[in-house]
């Protein structure tokens, strides 16, 4: 049986593993996958592990995690200071790619300041994991007076899609950086 927690240190290598796999990092190249921690993942859990959760076995080792930042605003000053200079040692292609990526976010700073990434292992997914992980971050968002949070997915993933519109978000816009996703905690039943 699976449950949910807040994030904790030793979890760190475990949640960066799932990371990559989930970005099919298996057989890439030590540049994409330094360039996929450093994008979707180390902020996360260096700057913010207090908005970090992860699902669990049986044996608590992470399977799955939702890490997520509070304030676009917060979030993008100390990106820019410390994980851009890391993108562009990675190369400049990285770097471009990194400030690109988070133009879908910086798009709607001021009405969903809230953003997420989440994982699940394939061995556990379709088990009701992301959908525990989804739950404990709305629960925190509320107690914290956040109404509003958003994501940047796979427009091409009707999979993922219907996983976050089931969970009550809504598209919001597509560029070609994927499609954009919010969901506002104040028109959601709890």
């Amino acid at each position: 049986m699976s449950s949910v927690r807040p994030y904790k240190d030793s979890d760190r290598e475990r949640v960066q593993q799932i990371c990559l796999d989930n970005a099919g990092c298996a057989n890439a190249s030590a540049e994409t996958k330094q360039y996929t921690l450093i994008m979707y993942c180390n902020y996360y859990i260096e700057q913010e592990p207090q908005n970090c959760f992860v699902a669990v076995n049986d044996a608590d080792e992470a399977v799955g995690y939702l890490l997520y930042s509070e304030n676009y605003d917060s979030y993008e000053r100390v990106f820019s200071e410390i994980y851009l200079p890391q993108a562009a040692a990675v190369s400049a292609k990285r770097y471009v790619d990194a400030k690109m990526d988070m133009l879908t976010h910086s798009m709607f700073r001021d009405s969903y300041k809230c953003h997420f990434h989440i994982d699940v292992d394939e061995n556990y997914q379709n088990a009701g994991l992301g959908t525990q992980l989804l739950k404990a971050m709305k629960t925190r968002l509320r107690k914290r007076r956040i109404e509003r949070v958003m994501l940047v997915c796979d427009e091409k993933n009707d999979r993922v899609i219907e996983f976050y519109k089931k969970n009550g978000f809504a598209p919001l816009i597509e560029t070609k950086f994927g499609l954009a996703m919010g969901l506002d905690l104040n028109s959601e039943a709890l």
